[in-house]
C-alpha cells in the first residue's frame, strides 16, 4: 500500500511540473517553489475520478498562478508601460512574433521592433543570417540607458526600472500555411520593481508571441520543448542572488547596474550556445522524421486508428488535433504533416472541450486527413 501511495504522490508531482513548464512567467519560481499544499477531496463513488481529478487540476492551477504572480517584477510577457502605469494596456504587447521591444517613446510607451530590421539598422555582420532556413540566432545586449534614452523624466513614476534586456532571434517555430514563416524573436528583460511599501524586486520577464500572434504558453502546442527556457532559467537564478543591500541602494549606474549586466552579457551567451548545440539535434530529429521513426510514427499509428469522436478541430490555431491513448495528442496542418505531439492530462483535454477551444472535426476534415494519413503523396 506504501507503493501505491508513493505512486500517486509522484503522479501529482509530474502533472504539476508539466502545468508549470507551460505557464508564462514559470523561470521566476521554477527554482524557488518546492512544495505546494493542496486539498484533496476524495471520492469513493464510481464514476467521480474525472470529476475530482479536473477539480485537483484546476486547485494546482490556481496555485501556480499565485505563485507566479507573487514573484513577478511586473506583468509575465507584457512590458511595462509608463505612460499607462500598467502592463496589461494596448501598447504592453508586442505587435506580432517578429517584434522585439526597443526602447520608450518620449511619454512612456513602448516600442517595437521587428528583430530582422533592428539587427540590419545596427549593422550587425551577420543579419543576412536571419533568412537562412533554418534562420541563424544573433542576440543583441541593450543596456539599462538605452532602454530610457527616450523616455521623459516626467513620465519616469519610478515604480519600475529596467536594469538590461537581451533580445535573441529568430526561433524556428512550426506554422500554419496562412501565417507566412514560421519564426519568433524574444526580449527578454530584467526590470526592477517597488511595492507601495518600498520593497525592491528584481526578475526577468519574456516578451514575445507566437507565429500567429499567441502568446508563449501556445506555443507548446506548437513545439514540445522551449529552447530558451534553460539559459532563462540560469539568468533567474543568478538574479535572485543580489542581495536585499544590494536592490536598497540601487541606482542607475551603480554596482546592481554593473551585475545585471554581467548576468544579461552571459544570457546572450548561453543562448547562442544553446542554439548553435539544439541546431545539430534539430538535424538528427529531422532524419528520425523522414525516416518514419518516433514520434512521427506514433503519431500516423494514432490518428490512422482512432475514432471518429477523436478528431476535433482547434478554433484558434485552425489545426486538427487527434486525440491518441494516454494522453498522446498529435496535431496536423490540414495537408495532413504532423506539427506536433505532446500529452495532456485528462483534466486538460476535457477543459479545452468544454470552452469550445476544440470542437468535432467535420466529416469532410477527418476523411480529407484520413486520405492524407493513407497516400501522403497524392496531389
Amino acid at each position: 500500500m506504501e507503493r501505491t501511495a508513493e505512486e500517486a504522490i509522484a503522479a501529482i508531482e509530474r502533472l504539476t511540473r508539466e502545468l508549470l513548464a507551460r505557464r508564462e512567467g514559470a523561470h521566476l519560481i521554477e527554482n524557488d517553489l518546492d512544495r505546494l499544499i493542496l486539498e484533496i477531496d476524495l471520492s469513493l463513488r464510481d464514476g467521480a475520478r474525472h470529476e475530482k481529478g479536473a477539480e485537483l487540476r484546476r486547485q494546482i492551477d490556481e496555485l501556480l498562478d499565485d505563485a507566479v504572480q507573487h514573484a513577478a517584477v511586473f506583468r509575465p510577457g507584457q512590458a511595462y508601460c509608463h505612460r499607462c502605469a500598467s502592463a496589461a494596456c494596448e501598447h504592453s504587447q508586442p505587435p506580432s512574433g517578429r517584434h522585439v521591444f526597443v526602447g520608450y517613446a518620449p511619454t512612456g510607451a513602448p516600442k517595437w521592433a521587428d528583430f530582422a530590421q533592428r539587427c540590419l539598422d545596427l549593422r550587425h555582420p551577420e543579419v543576412d543570417r536571419l533568412y537562412d532556413e533554418p534562420p541563424a540566432l544573433l542576440a543583441l545586449n541593450h543596456t539599462a540607458e538605452e532602454l530610457h534614452n527616450g523616455l521623459l523624466r516626467a513620465f519616469d513614476n519610478g515604480t519600475f526600472a529596467l536594469l538590461g534586456q537581451v533580445t535573441a532571434g529568430f526561433y524556428a517555430i512550426p506554422a500554419r500555411a496562412d501565417e507566412g514563416r514560421g519564426v519568433v524573436a524574444l526580449s527578454i528583460q530584467a526590470g526592477l520593481s517597488r511595492s507601495r511599501r518600498g520593497r525592491p524586486r528584481v526578475g526577468l520577464n519574456l516578451l514575445a508571441r507566437g507565429p500567429g500572434g499567441e502568446g508563449l504558453d501556445r506555443i507548446w502546442e506548437r513545439q514540445d520543448d522551449l529552447p530558451w527556457r534553460r539559459p532563462v532559467r540560469w539568468a533567474q537564478t543568478a538574479l535572485s542572488t543580489l542581495g536585499p543591500a544590494l536592490l536598497k541602494r540601487s541606482r542607475r549606474g551603480t554596482e546592481l547596474e554593473r551585475r545585471v549586466d554581467r548576468i544579461l552579457a552571459g544570457l546572450q551567451r548561453r543562448l547562442e550556445r544553446g542554439n548553435r548545440s539544439r541546431s545539430r539535434r534539430t538535424r538528427h530529429a529531422q532524419q528520425r522524421h523522414q525516416s518514419g521513426r518516433r514520434p512521427t510514427r506514433k503519431a500516423i499509428e494514432d490518428a490512422r486508428g482512432a475514432p471518429d469522436e477523436a478528431f476535433l478541430h482547434d478554433t484558434r490555431s485552425g489545426v486538427l488535433v487527434v486525440l491518441g491513448d494516454r494522453g498522446r495528442t498529435h496535431f496536423f496542418a490540414a495537408e495532413g504533416k504532423l506539427v506536433s505531439s505532446v500529452r495532456y492530462s485528462p483534466g486538460a483535454i476535457d477543459k479545452k472541450i468544454k470552452q469550445d477551444r476544440w470542437q468535432p472535426a467535420t466529416d469532410e476534415q477527418r476523411e480529407t486527413l484520413r486520405q492524407w494519413l493513407v497516400d501522403p503523396d497524392r496531389p
